[in-house]
């Protein structure tokens, strides 16, 4: 088949649907298909080694600098595409690039697949304006109507699907984990690990880890007030939090505010190609996040062979085995006794080996199959309807 993909983020930006899309590419490539990427221009994309990627010119986003827009002439990309005679769409995204997507699709009269990654009533603060409050509503429209676009949905948990349901999304609703390349993560270079925790003055503490986006969505701040707790039964623990983000320079003074010096650490953004050597100096990863859609840093923490302990949410379901692979905590108590019993598990090379069991069924190749029957699915009930 020859697919087209359109995303508004892709590699080398840093987030759950820039990976998903970039891992579902070579999946799909590994199955034989021709996959065909468009996306927004980025200045730290390497473009000279990327392959069929279309970068359209964007601009960054006024509200989230770290996001870009793209500014496409539709009339002109609608000619270039039809010259790569493709067979399906697949939308990642909800906004130029998703809607470049659906305009091209129907233009060239060929299905249309969607991914819905991003519950965005939970983003809406960063909108400060008048009635912001109201925004949830249109947000829940807007979702409704992109969704509503396409021929099927692909949604990576049974939470996502649930929310969709109640935005009335009318269209067929496939749930498929986003898979993750497992070997990245299963081998990182002890070396480089060893050299980082040296450098951040870790080498004989018990390191709690966080590796995300620094926002408020994320609820770092939970976070750091549990781990305040944490150091009076334990003066060897430390919290390093990897990432970058609008929130950083407040959790730095929230740091202060709490009296934790020594033993909060953020190293700021990090290369995603040595992103597993920083997993590689954890023993515990941590979230009191509840608006992941599924949580790739979990998966990505379980395939490192670090055991969760996170806040409860729908979309640990089927991820998160109660003291096999983690704790989920309801309060600061749960935590508390989380990070005790887990800790001591960590001791155990068997522990350490069902965590990284647990997690096989998130392989990328499983990921690109799965959604290459959804896709031949569409296709023959297109090629039915029609014949």
């Amino acid at each position: 088949m020859n697919i087209g993909i359109f995303t508004d983020t892709y590699y080398p930006e840093v987030n759950g649907v820039a990976n998903s899309t970039y891992q579902l590419k070579r999946g799909l490539e590994e199955l034989g298909h021709k996959v065909y990427v468009f996306t927004v221009t980025n200045p730290n994309a390497n473009i000279e080694s990327e392959t069929n990627v279309f970068r359209i010119a964007s601009v960054p986003f006024i509200l989230c600098k770290e996001r870009r827009v793209g500014c496409p002439i539709i009339r002109k990309w609608k000619r270039v595409i039809k010259e790569l005679e493709l067979d399906i769409i697949h939308t990642q995204t909800e906004f130029i690039m998703g809607h470049l997507g659906h305009k091209v699709a129907e233009y060239l009269d060929i299905p249309h697949v969607h991914t819905y990654h991003t519950i965005y009533e939970d983003y809406t603060h960063y909108l400060r304006i008048p009635g912001n409050k109201r925004l949830k509503g249109v947000v829940r429209s807007f979702s409704r109507h992109c969704c509503n676009n396409a021929d099927v949905v692909i949604v990576p948990t049974d939470k996502v699907k649930k929310i969709l349901a109640e935005y009335h999304v009318d269209k067929e609703i496939k749930v498929i984990p986003t898979g993750i390349n497992l070997n990245k993560f299963m081998k990182f270079n002890k070396l480089n690990t060893n050299k980082i925790k040296k450098d951040l003055g870790l080498l004989d503490k018990h390191v709690l880890i966080y590796i995300g986006r620094i926002s408020e969505e994320k609820n770092i701040e939970e976070v750091m007030d549990n781990f305040l707790e944490v150091q009076k039964i334990d003066d060897k623990a430390a919290l390093v939090i990897v990432g970058d983000g609008p929130e950083m320079d407040s959790l730095k003074r929230y740091k202060e505010s709490l009296g934790l010096r020594e033993n909060v650490i953020f190293t700021g953004m990090v290369p995603w190609d040595s992103i597993e050597d920083y997993y590689g100096i954890g023993d515990i990863f941590v979230s009191a996040s509840t608006s992941e859609t599924q949580g790739l840093t979990y998966a990505e923490a379980l395939a490192s062979s670090l055991p969760l302990l996170v806040r409860k949410d729908p979309c640990l379901n089927n991820i998160l085995l109660e003291k096999v692979n983690g704790v989920a905590y309801e309060n600061q108590s749960q935590f508390l006794e989380g990070y005790k019993y887990l800790i001591n598990a960590m001791k155990s090379s068997e522990f350490k080996n069902k965590i990284r069991n647990s997690i096989e069924f998130l392989k990328g190749e499983k990921f690109a199959i799965d959604v290459e029957k959804v896709y031949m699915d569409l296709m023959q009930e297109v090629r039915s309807y029609c014949g």
